[in-house]
């Protein structure tokens, strides 16, 4: 079973690659070395609380989903069907990982058809 450092470090590396950013970036927006923030994708360092924030903020997901990996009540999973909303929270990194990069594809979708307008 993994531990905990290395089930949020591979969100945050998954979230990180999802929006096509590099640990270098990643590392400037958080101000720690890329060192670190390698070391923590790999589940060998943590981030303080204050830096998880962050990662939750830039990535627009909650802290339950980096911590926990899953949506928590009352966030974003409300907007979701209840079908979709298992589907995030069943454990299935596979799926919930399809799911979120549809989400994502769906959202930059709608960003090109607000620019035409």
């Amino acid at each position: 079973m993994k531990d905990l450092s290395q089930s949020i470090g591979e969100r945050i590396a998954e979230l990180r690659k999802e929006q096509h950013m590099t640990q270098a970036e990643l590392a400037e927006y958080l101000d720690i070395s890329v060192k670190h923030c390698s070391s923590v994708e790999r589940g060998l360092s943590r981030l303080s609380l204050e830096k998880i924030i962050e990662v939750a903020d830039l990535f627009h997901t909650s802290l339950d989903y980096l911590i926990c990996g899953r949506c928590a009540p009352g966030q974003y999973a409300d907007l979701f069907p209840a079908s979709l909303q298992e589907t995030l929270n069943s454990g299935d990194e596979e799926q919930a990982s399809l799911l979120r990069r549809f989400l994502q594809l769906y959202g930059e979708l709608l960003e090109v058809e607000n620019k035409r307008e």
